[in-house]
């Protein structure tokens, strides 16, 4: 840190994340970019969520730990995360998840050659709980592309691997506290709707967690409905056939029965064969 003041601001909110949180946290501290401070907000767990981060605060002095009285959800708590955050930049990653050792490294370099993007991702690779990669996961690279892409139904980025610009909340503004899931698509929103440049390095830094508490169906339809809702709210500025097809489209997902749903949802994130994590993560 020069000055006490990091480059970056990695943020995440835990919710009795016990079982899942060493390895999120340590693949953190192990990058091979340092200069950062690691904000953890607990979310009101009644588990060892807290007894584990204390660990982890006493052990390296750039996490911090931010304490919900009670439950918040994740929104509120990632604001509560970016209102005490220092870094130039932030970082996103959920507790289960694991950044590839290069993560960090790899994105400040590119915002640093792209000064037009204001929130960059990467590919991902889903893994089971034993760390086990069961699928994959790109997106789009250029930001023309992914504007094309907007109103699609395969996410332009994915939350938890974003690098973002500490200046765009100022410009934009936090999280839509509205959004109880589904925040990242309308910042995503408002960020192209300003003239912000969003972007994917084409490399998988992210390992993301899947099991049956993260994809519920009930949590799948409350995304679809969301998503919808938001995809309403700026069609009128981002107006084409295109996308007014996409909104009404849309309305399918919420009304299809569930198992399809499912059906669907594992297509759109590509489940492939398991195969083992990288040894360098």
């Amino acid at each position: 840190m020069k000055n006490g003041m990091p480059l970056v601001s990695v943020i995440m909110a835990a919710y009795n994340e016990q079982e899942r949180l060493k390895d999120t946290i340590e693949s953190i501290l192990n990058q091979t970019f340092t200069d950062f401070e690691f904000i953890i907000v607990n979310d009101g767990s009644t588990d060892k969520t807290q007894e584990i981060l204390d660990y982890y605060a006493k052990k390296d002095e750039r996490v911090r730990i931010i304490v919900n009285e009670k439950n918040m959800g994740l929104t509120k708590s990632l604001n509560r995360g970016l209102e005490n955050a220092i870094g130039k930049c932030i970082a996103r990653i959920d507790a289960g998840d694991i950044a590839h050792p290069n993560r960090l490294e790899r994105q400040i370099k590119f915002l640093e050659e792209n000064k037009e993007v204001y929130i960059l991702g990467t590919y991902g690779y889903w893994i089971n709980k034993n760390k086990e990669i069961i699928g994959s996961c790109k997106f789009p690279t250029h930001p023309s592309d992914i504007k094309k892409n907007l109103f699609g139904f395969v996410s332009v980025a994915v939350h938890p691997s974003l690098l973002i610009r500490g200046e765009l909340f100022e410009k934009v503004g936090l999280y839509n506290t509205a959004c109880s899931t589904s925040m990242e698509y309308d910042l995503y929103m408002r960020t192209i709707k300003n003239g912000f440049a969003i972007a994917n390095i084409p490399e998988f830094l992210i390992y993301i967690l899947r099991d049956d508490k993260g994809i519920s169906i009930n949590r799948i339809k409350t995304e679809f409905r969301n998503q919808f809702k938001i995809r309403v709210k700026y069609l009128p500025h981002f107006f084409n056939l295109r996308n007014l097809i996409y909104t009404i489209a849309s309305v399918v997902f919420i009304l299809i029965p569930s198992t399809l749903l499912k059906k669907f949802v594992d297509i759109r994130i590509n489940l492939s064969g398991r195969n083992q994590l990288p040894k360098e993560v």
